[in-house]
């Protein structure tokens, strides 16, 4: 056990780690940046407590001449994410022999397809637009289609502004768009 005559007094009060430190107060502009810091850091905190970063769904519908389209979509996703797409196609009259479905090929650049669910029957391409044909559903006035998709790994951010159409006779009846923001 050490006795008191072994300390050493002259090391009392000097402390390595405080040793360089300076006797005035800090500066009006570190004080400042400091404050900028936390505040940003708060709001991102205050961001995420109330949902507002990372991915989410949007939906769109429109109605017209008898028919709705509801397309349910990836507002905002983010690469090797889920970004299903669902679309609901109600004809008040119904259905004729098929249900084609335009969007706009841009969208599926940079998507990894799982499956469509029905699977469509005919597939077309005419630049800027994919056409899907769907087989009319046996009994009812609607149809849902799904696309079980993600988005492809090593994607950089960007905004895709699709428009989705009900075709009838290759002419567009009902028509509505929407924008997916991918974050990076």
């Amino acid at each position: 056990m050490p006795d008191a005559s072994d300390t050493d007094v002259s090391l009392v009060g000097i402390d390595e780690t405080t040793a360089g430190l300076r006797d005035t107060p800090p500066r009006r502009r570190g004080r400042w940046f400091r404050r900028a810091g936390v505040a940003l850091l708060v709001l991102v905190v205050l961001l995420s407590a109330f949902d507002l970063l990372g991915p989410r769904q949007g939906d769109v519908t429109a109605q017209n001449g008898g028919y709705t389209l509801t397309v349910e979509y990836p507002q905002v996703t983010r690469a090797g994410q889920p970004a299903p797409l669902h679309v609901t196609v109600d004809a008040s009259m119904g259905f004729g022999d098929t249900v084609q479905v335009r969007f706009c090929d841009e969208f599926f650049n940079d998507l990894d397809f799982q499956n469509w669910y029905p699977n469509p029957a005919a597939e077309t391409t005419v630049p800027p637009w994919i056409i899907y044909e769907f087989d009319p559903p046996p009994t009812g006035t609607t149809i849902e289609i799904s696309l079980d998709a993600r988005v492809s790994p090593g994607q950089f951010g960007e905004t895709d502004d699709c428009q989705v159409s009900v075709l009838v006779e290759d002419e567009p009846v009902i028509s509505t768009s929407f924008t997916s923001w991918r974050m990076p």
